[in-house]
């Protein structure tokens, strides 16, 4: 019972995570449409882009009729293959297979917004008074992003199980 407990909240954060991700996606595309907010002036702001590439442009010089499906299978093979690990590493504690989770929820997140779109839409945009920017990103980014950072943070503890489990 009580792994079926842990794998219901895991699903829950990869559901909720998914669902914000794509209902703040879509209010964005709504109300916001080529538009740029700031909400901490000099700083931050909300900022409509689509992009059709993937993290940091990546893949923006390839024709679109090949970029689409190498951006649509690239997130999907990753997510079968973070699923393949969560299997792996199944009888491991919530806090190891969370991250993987938070991974999974966002990626899905921005393939079923690329899908949909054939674009992301991204929308969070930090910089310094313009001068300094950081790309574009949405909820999707923050999900892997927070994802790929606790696995760092325990790094030793997750590799140790990894390598169990795949031996």
């Amino acid at each position: 019972m009580k792994g079926q407990i842990k794998y219901l909240l895991l699903f829950c954060f990869l559901i909720s995570g998914c669902t914000l991700d794509l209902k703040t996606k879509e209010i964005v595309n709504v109300e916001m449409k080529d538009a740029s907010i700031s909400v901490v002036e000099n700083f931050f702001n909300l900022t409509y882009v689509e992009n059709h590439a993937i993290a940091f442009g990546i893949f923006n010089n390839i024709e679109r009729s090949i970029r689409l499906p190498l951006i649509l299978l690239l997130p999907f093979l990753t997510t079968v293959f973070a699923f393949y690990i969560v299997w792996k590493l199944r009888d491991q504690r919530f806090r190891i297979l969370l991250p993987l989770f938070l991974i999974i929820g966002g990626a899905y997140g921005n393939i079923i917004d690329r899908a949909m779109n054939g674009f992301v839409t991204d929308f969070l945009h930090v910089h310094y008074f313009h001068t300094y920017n950081f790309y574009v990103f949405n909820v999707a980014d923050v999900l892997i992003n927070i994802g790929v950072f606790s696995l760092l943070l325990q790094f030793k503890e997750f590799n140790t199980a990894l390598n169990k489990a795949l031996a």
